[in-house]
């Protein structure tokens, strides 16, 4: 963060026809989120963002001690290498954008997009710089970086209505001239909304609390990631206003709605931009609590691009949760086809194929009392 101040896979490869989520921003919300919501941040896994941020492939991310990926640090060309190779290896159409600042100086953001279907011009962007000063930053930034990279590799196959970003920023600490220039670049478009996680790893001792930061005219984005972060990761966000001190004021800068999701206690992290913030540092980097915030954010994106999970196998009253509740629809499912696909028309029949043969018949029915007395009934 900027101051002024001293390979996954989902569980099924059956996609849901129908239009569960047919436009960007309408939100189906429901007391504590949307079941695709629910279902969607399930998949963030504490250990799999652990490994991105700390131990990936002998650390690509470098947030060891004697990490430098500052400007000119030896580690600042090769961490920005590996986030494309990550977005590439995820599947994502990835790209360098390149950009000059103070005259003759030159930086490299990457940006990750998955193009939406049926509502591709409207674009949601989260943003994490790579760089820092002169250290490890395992927390500013890299703890950012890993949320877009768990998000990635959870949401890679999915269908959204509308297009996805996910950008790296470079040189944000020097002044925010990555996401400056990219910002200028599409000034044009219809960027609904972007949020930028900036040191999103250190709980100290705030607890299952973070800081939203942003403008008035960014409340479209602001508080409905508040009440995401609420319904999918049981944390209370305090609403603050402007604060140009990260990627989201570049956005804000030309119009775009934007706001910056940032740890509670940034204030006082003893490790600031200093060479202990590392995740060798004892007691420090806060796995869970960067989980809950991946969990948040990702919530919110289901919800404002619409993004369509695949329900599991065995949900036949497609709500997004294997229970008691599908018995009866796979019973119908079973007997009479017809009639489910009249009671259920935007399910996929499919879902009832729990032994994988590629039909609904008497061989799904044990397989499915497994399935169900094996899952936990909310």
């Amino acid at each position: 963060m900027f101051l002024s101040r001293p390979f996954r896979t989902s569980l099924v490869a059956v996609a849901v026809a129908g239009g569960l989520v047919v436009v960007c921003s309408a939100s189906r919300a429901l007391a504590g989120g949307t079941p695709e919501g629910q279902y969607a941040v399930s998949f963030v896994d504490e250990a799999h963002y652990a490994y991105l941020h700390g131990n990936m492939e002998s650390n690509p991310l470098y947030t060891h001690n004697g990490h430098n990926k500052g400007w000119g640090g030896a580690e600042h060309g090769p961490c920005r290498n590996s986030i494309v190779n990550v977005f590439q290896g995820y599947g994502w159409s990835t790209s360098v954008h390149p950009f000059t600042f103070w005259l003759f100086f030159s930086g490299q953001n990457v940006i990750a997009e998955k193009l939406g279907t049926t509502q591709p011009g409207t674009i949601y962007i989260l943003g994490a710089h790579y760089d820092t000063v002169n250290n490890p930053g395992a927390d500013d930034n890299a703890s950012g970086v890993a949320a877009l990279l768990e998000i990635a590799g959870i949401i890679a196959d999915w269908d959204s209505a509308c297009t996805i970003r996910l950008c790296a920023f470079d040189k944000e600490e020097l002044g925010l001239f990555g996401s400056a220039a990219y910002a200028d670049d599409v000034a044009n478009q219809n960027i609904a909304g972007m949020i930028s996680l900036d040191m999103i790893a250190y709980r100290g001792s705030a607890g299952d609390t973070a800081r939203i930061y942003g403008r008035t005219t960014s409340n479209s984005v602001k508080l409905p990631l508040a009440q995401a972060l609420a319904d999918y990761a049981g944390i209370a966000a305090t609403v603050g206003g402007q604060l140009d001190a990260s990627d989201h004021a570049s956005f804000e800068a030309v119009g775009k709605p934007a706001c910056c999701l940032i740890e509670y206690s940034y204030e006082s992290n003893p490790h600031y931009h200093s060479s202990s913030d590392s995740c060798d540092t004892p007691n420090y980097i806060d796995y869970s609590y960067a989980a809950q915030l991946t969990r948040g954010t990702l919530g919110w994106l289901v919800e404002a691009a619409g993004i369509a999970p695949p329900h599991p196998v065995g949900d036949l009253n497609c709500d997004y949760v294997v229970g008691f509740g599908d018995i009866n629809p796979f019973v119908m499912a079973l007997v009479n086809p017809a009639a489910y696909a009249a009671a259920y028309p935007d399910c996929d029949i499919l879902n009832g194929d729990i032994n994988g043969d590629g039909a609904v018949d008497f061989g799904d029915i044990n397989p499915f009392v497994n399935l169900l007395t094996a899952s936990p009934e909310p």
